[in-house]
């Protein structure tokens, strides 16, 4: 399956070529090499991201992480807001050379995969 580029934001979208692929499996997001965002489980897509400094990931349970390839060249991953499906972050190791992953449970439905995109949230919640 391959990402759509809308308004200039590249977007993956569930639902093709997935009967392979378990339901209960999940998502993990994560980095390879020094250009690609690689999404594998119920999504399944490669972002290229070459020197990615100031990325941003928006997911359809809410969560928004930023993204970034370090000096150590070392994906990171930092939540900014976690969603419902959000699960956890393992972190990746310089001296292992691994990035992070970051772990969705079971329902996502796209992803969307954006550097430079501004992105503010408002923490105060009105009743």
């Amino acid at each position: 399956m391959a990402a759509r580029k809308i308004d200039g934001h590249f977007i993956c979208e569930g639902g093709i070529n997935m009967s392979n692929i378990s339901v209960s499996s999940g998502t993990v997001v994560t980095g390879a090499s020094d250009d690609l965002i690689e999404i594998g489980g119920e999504l399944e897509e490669e972002f290229n991201a070459y020197d990615c400094l100031d990325g941003t990931m928006a997911f359809s349970d809410g969560t928004l992480l930023s993204v970034d390839y370090n000096k150590e060249g070392i994906w990171r991953f930092t939540p900014i807001y976690k969603g419902r499906l959000f699960s956890k972050i393992e972190q990746g190791s310089v001296s292992e050379d691994t990035n992070d992953e970051v772990y969705f449970d079971p329902g996502l439905k796209w992803c969307a995969f954006s550097t430079g995109m501004q992105v503010e949230i408002n923490r105060e919640i009105r009743r």
